[in-house]
């Protein structure tokens, strides 16, 4: 009776199994993006380590997240610092928007549709170039085309992917607690749109 109701596999043990599995994970991943320029490298791998140490069961999380973390670093960083770059590019282009109209509702108007609309896309092709990063062999530019491609190719997951992204941010930054659940959660549940595409191309 004891050995059952502490069995991992029944019961309660189970379900903790996997919050735990998905709690080790975002943790990981937060303390490898402490630095900034390794979030692109940290990413990659929480992915990978979703797919294979989460899902397919085939590699154990830590030797999987920090193998991938390791093999990943350079072209992460690279790919970060590009990121930091067009986001610090719309960001000039807010405020270029914000200049051009005057105060009043139109602005506001204008501001709102800019941001919804360049949160949509950056979110869009983030959402896949990580993953990629994970799974294939390019170099930064080939991979960030990649990702783009792959964004407007199959833009309904992408949506889907956008959305998932961005409402757990908002729940990680409003609430503060769920941050040491979400990232692992969101790895984990972007493979179930990502992985569909990434078989037709292996």
């Amino acid at each position: 009776m004891a050995r059952r109701i502490f069995d991992p596999e029944r019961g309660i043990w189970k379900p903790l199994g996997v919050l735990g599995d998905f709690v080790m994970l975002s943790l990981l991943w937060g303390a490898c993006c402490i630095p900034v320029l390794t979030v692109g490298s940290a990413t990659a791998a929480a992915y990978d380590t979703a797919v294979h140490a989460l899902r397919r069961k085939d590699d154990a999380l830590l030797s999987r997240f920090f193998g991938t973390f390791r093999r990943e670093l350079k072209s992460g960083v690279l790919s970060t610092l590009l990121w930091l770059g067009v986001l610090a590019a719309e960001y000039l282009l807010y405020r270029a928007l914000g200049a051009a109209f005057p105060e009043g509702e139109s602005r506001n108007t204008a501001l709102i549709f800019y941001l919804v609309l360049a949160g949509f896309f950056t979110l869009c092709v983030f959402a896949w170039v990580f993953p990629t990063l994970s799974r294939f062999t390019f170099g930064v530019g080939g991979l960030n085309a990649t990702a783009l491609r792959l964004a407007f190719g199959h833009i309904l997951r992408s949506a889907g992917l956008a959305v998932m992204i961005g409402g757990f941010a908002w729940l990680s930054l409003r609430f503060g607690l769920p941050i040491m659940v979400l990232p692992g959660l969101a790895a984990y549940l972007a493979s179930f749109l990502i992985e569909p595409v990434f078989v037709k191309y292996e």
